[in-house]
């Protein structure tokens, strides 16, 4: 098979969203001098995966997750602090982050002779903003973002309105690239669209999500495509 059309998510494949994550919690209880427990910042991510997955099922809304995460975090901690105080502070830094995974800027230059674009959960202008702070914006000829299209990853629909706003796209000739199993693989499987699960730690699927490929070096996607022109 062929590949014509690289659909790429952004955080934890290209910019690595969980290093930023980590900055941004950092730096917002410095800000808000908020008590040093060590169990607030494994807790904290426990919590937000768990409403991302719902969100990403259709249970709930992008808002429910920043109204609820630092909420239930410190209710959880028995911390008396102001979860919407602290969300809002959050999230203004983490909006900044744009902290490049390694080898992708070589990457990206490499497959320019393909068609390559952004499929990612988000706000668009957020995630457009971090694609021009990290340099790599201008790899990609179009940018679609949940926010915008209206539905989310894995939505069929998501990479339904994806394919009709491409010139000349065939679902046979596309390939998703991301790091989630829930979100992008899962994506590909609705939309009939082979997938690249990029695995860089090496966790283990115990799901009956099935990718097409699994990399755990985003660099060897260019042998990858080589080895599958016809």
């Amino acid at each position: 098979m062929a590949y014509r059309f690289l659909l790429f998510d952004i955080d934890d494949t290209l910019l690595d969203f969980k290093a930023g994550e980590m900055k941004s919690l950092r730096e917002m209880f410095a800000e808000l001098q908020l008590p040093r427990d060590p169990r607030l910042e494994p807790t904290y991510l426990r919590i937000n995966q768990s409403l991302w997955e719902a969100y990403e099922r259709g249970d709930i809304t992008r808002e429910d997750i920043f109204r609820q995460r630092f909420v239930k975090t410190f209710k959880h901690l028995q911390i008396n602090a102001d979860g919407l105080l602290v969300e809002r502070v959050y999230h203004a830094k983490l909006d900044q982050q744009a902290v490049v995974i390694p080898r992708v800027t070589e990457t990206l230059a490499a497959l320019q002779d393909y068609e390559l674009y952004i499929v990612s959960n988000g706000i668009e202008p957020v995630q457009l903003d971090r694609l021009r702070k990290s340099g790599l914006a201008h790899y990609f000829r179009d940018v679609f973002v949940s926010d915008s299209v209206g539905v989310q990853k894995p939505t069929k629909a998501f990479f339904t309105y994806t394919a009709q706003h491409i010139p000349g796209f065939h679902h046979r000739e596309a390939l998703i690239i991301g790091d989630s199993l829930t979100s992008d693989i899962q994506g590909g499987m609705n939309a009939h669209i082979d997938t690249v699960w990029y695995n860089p730690h090496f966790q283990p699927n115990r799901s009956a999500v099935r990718p097409t490929y699994q990399l755990n070096e985003i660099s060897d996607l260019t042998a990858l495509l080589l080895a599958n022109q016809d």
